[in-house]
């Protein structure tokens, strides 16, 4: 039973790996197109973008378990018990509806096959 258990981990853990990577490549090829989300993402209020992640989060069927917004407007996301794909189209749509990108991004595998992820995007002062 163990065994079982420890491969699909294993299994997880390396799809996690290559969703990451792919992020990344896909991201470091397309920074003319990052600026361009970046200026959209600026003109929402923080307020507006904050209510829009949250509105788009619950149309892919995730579930927020934190949210905040730091003095200085950032606004913080945090999903646990999340599955990876849902969490990638979710930033995916964020990043092609809103423009929103996240400034900081930590996502980390559970041994469930579920993850745990936090992002931090850049709202301005509301």
């Amino acid at each position: 039973m163990v065994r079982p258990l420890r491969g699909a981990r294993e299994e997880a853990s390396a799809s996690l790996s290559v969703a990451a990577r792919t992020l990344d490549a896909v991201s470091a090829a397309q920074p003319k197109e990052r600026a361009a989300a970046s200026n959209l993402a600026a003109s929402s209020t923080g307020e507006a973008l904050r209510a829009q992640l949250v509105e788009l989060a619950t149309q892919r069927g995730l579930a927020v378990s934190r949210l905040q917004t730091s003095e200085n407007g950032t606004i913080i996301i945090q999903f646990d018990n999340a599955s990876a794909p849902l969490i990638f189209a979710w930033l995916e749509s964020a990043e092609r509806q809103y423009g929103a990108m996240p400034t900081q991004a930590s996502i980390f595998a559970e041994s469930s096959g579920s993850v745990r992820a936090s992002f931090e995007f850049r709202g301005g002062a509301s």
